[in-house]
Parts: structure tokens; C-alpha cells; sequence
């Protein structure tokens, strides 16, 4: 048996496994794009780069939830609600904002919100611009306990994460990031 028998019989299982293949045209090179259509199909490069990034994300947020809940009782969406109105002026911010911000519905973020504020780590308060809304204002007590998260948080994402790269892998990282459209003069973690 060739070495080409052996690698066309080892693509052949991972195909069966993987089931179809939908990432390339039979016709296409698998490392160059499949023509100019938005909407061909991933070559393995793209391919790779986006299952890439999604199972990182995936693979950090349950470390970090994870790693919060064990330290500190707090789920990764409830260290999100405290670092955001951390960061926020005067420590405040509309609930309508808050749940922009986050990019959860209002309801989900009502209920991390009623769960905080069982907590005493936050309060809601009527909005003083206008009374059909309400502010959610980090209160002391959870100020504390998001710097007691905070470091939790920083020390799993760097072991997970950025300890892994090198300086310039952070940085061409970042290049990447704001080339799809990132802006890194945003305050986060």
C-alpha cells in the first residue's frame, strides 16, 4: 500500500466520522477561497479560524464560570452585571443599557439583576430622568465581591488563555480583532 493510498484511506475515515464534508467544493483546493460568492462554503483555513474561535470562547467562558463559582459563588453572567456597572459612571446604569451592553434580553438580565440584588450587591432605583425606567446601582457589598471576582476572573483567563500566547500573538491578535471591527478603547475585565 502507498503513502498516498494510507493518507486518501485516514481522510476517508475522518470524513465518515465527521460525517459530509461541507467546507469546500469537491472542485476546490481545501487553502484557497471557493470563489467570490459571500456565501461559499468555509475553505479549511476559514474553517478553521472560526471553529477556532468559537470553541476557545466556548472553552473560556465555562472555565471562567467555572472557576467564579467555586470561589466565589458567582456565575460568569453575574460577574459580567458587576464589572459593567463597576466600569460604569457613577456606578449606574439603565436596565434598558445594561442589557444592551451584555447583549442579553431584559427579562434574562431581570433575572441575574433579582439574584444580585437578593444578594445586596445591587439596587434598583427609579431613573431620575425618567420614572417609567430604573437604574441598576452597584451597591458596596458588591463592590467588594466584584474585585474579590475580579481576581478570579484575571487569574483563570490569564492561565487559560493569555499566558498561552506569546507577546506577539497578543498583538497580532488584537490587529485581528480590530480589523473585523473591535474597538479596543473599550474599558472591559
Amino acid at each position: 500500500m502507498s503513502l498516498r493510498n494510507t493518507h486518501e484511506e485516514r481522510e476517508s475515515t475522518a470524513r465518515e466520522a465527521d460525517g459530509p464534508r461541507r467546507d469546500t467544493p469537491a472542485d476546490t483546493p481545501a487553502d484557497t477561497p471557493a470563489g467570490s460568492s459571500p456565501a461559499r462554503p468555509l475553505n479549511r483555513a476559514e474553517r478553521a479560524a472560526w471553529l477556532g474561535l468559537l470553541s476557545t470562547h466556548l472553552q473560556l467562558l465555562r472555565t471562567l464560570d467555572r472557576e467564579l463559582m467555586t470561589a466565589e459563588r458567582l456565575p460568569m453572567s453575574s460577574f459580567e452585571v458587576l464589572l459593567t456597572l463597576a466600569e460604569a459612571p457613577g456606578r449606574h446604569l439603565r436596565m434598558k443599557e445594561l442589557a444592551a451592553s451584555l447583549l442579553i434580553s431584559r427579562s434574562g438580565l431581570t433575572r441575574i439583576v433579582d439574584d444580585l440584588e437578593r444578594q445586596g450587591f445591587v439596587e434598583r432605583r427609579k431613573c431620575s430622568t425618567d420614572a417609567r425606567g430604573f437604574d441598576a446601582v452597584l451597591t458596596e457589598a458588591g463592590t467588594r465581591a466584584y474585585r474579590r471576582a475580579r481576581k478570579v476572573h484575571l487569574s483563570s483567563l490569564r492561565a487559560e488563555f493569555l499566558d498561552k500566547l506569546t507577546p506577539e500573538d497578543l498583538t497580532a491578535l488584537g490587529g485581528i480583532w480590530r480589523t473585523v471591527g473591535f474597538d479596543d478603547s473599550a474599558t472591559a475585565c
